[in-house]
């Protein structure tokens, strides 16, 4: 089966599937009680006054600035080193073992250690996406790098590309694929971070707030976070990152037209 015989994801399936989250999680809310589950309607109406409460710009707005910082310069990172190694097969070798060492630690051993080193606050939290989202980056840029056709490089070489040519006309477009699903990979992973390292160590932020949330048994209140974060991601995937990849896409189509 090629490529073009794969259809496009049914949105009608996908809209029913969601329906039967949401009816799975009144069920079990209604069996489990408001103090471990909030029903759909409950968690909707704490939502709603989540924007009116006097700490929720502070945590909204530090956990958007260390998503971003996060994300950005774990991607950043992870793309620069993957191009280097790329074309430089010793300094690959000579970054395999801590691509290994970082994508073998648990993310809770990289919380716990980056405690210690930086105690609570955006400076752990951000340490940690970087880590932990730097190597899958790196692991995409350097496959995308060694699958480039020989061919074309040869071309390049004839022509005398200089390195900015090689990087605009070649390389990018050749990244263009698997860059983009890394993206998406790394941003979702990175809220999921962000999230869980201050939950475990932060002084305010989203994952503070669902902390404070649970140890007061405010249900409604813990869903309602959880809730605004899953839409974060969802806008962040749909609104950003999809119609990011397919401008990539056609960039990849148009320089191998």
């Amino acid at each position: 089966m090629s490529m073009n015989d794969i259809r496009p994801t049914s949105w009608r399936w996908a809209l029913l599937g969601a329906v039967l989250i949401v009816l799975g999680w009144q069920l079990l809310a209604l069996n489990l009680g408001p103090l471990l589950m909030a029903t759909p309607l409950q968690t909707l109406k704490a939502m709603w006054q989540l924007p009116f409460e006097a700490d929720f710009r502070v945590h909204a707005g530090a956990s958007l600035l260390r998503i971003g910082l996060g994300v950005g310069l774990g991607c950043l990172l992870g793309f620069c080193l993957g191009l280097l190694a790329g074309l430089d097969a010793r300094l690959r070798g000579l970054l395999e073992p801590l691509r290994w060492l970082l994508m073998a630690t648990p993310p809770v051993v990289v919380v716990v250690l980056a405690m210690l080193w930086f105690g609570l606050g955006s400076a752990m939290v951000v340490f940690i996406s970087v880590l932990m989202l730097a190597p899958g980056m790196y692991v995409n840029t350097v496959k995308g790098m060694l699958m480039v056709d020989r061919g074309l490089l040869e071309m390049v070489r004839v022509y005398r590309f200089g390195p900015w040519q090689k990087l605009r006309y070649l390389y990018v477009p050749a990244l263009a694929a698997p860059l983009g699903a890394a993206l998406l990979i790394a941003t979702c992973s990175g809220v999921r971070l962000v999230v869980m390292a201050e939950v475990l160590g932060a002084e305010s932020g989203a994952g503070f707030a669902l902390a404070n949330a649970r140890s007061t048994f405010d249900s409604a209140g813990l869903y309602a976070w959880t809730l605004l974060i899953l839409l974060l991601v969802a806008a962040l995937e749909f609104v950003l990152l999809q119609p990011l990849q397919r401008r990539m896409g056609r960039w990849q189509e148009a320089a191998h037209a």
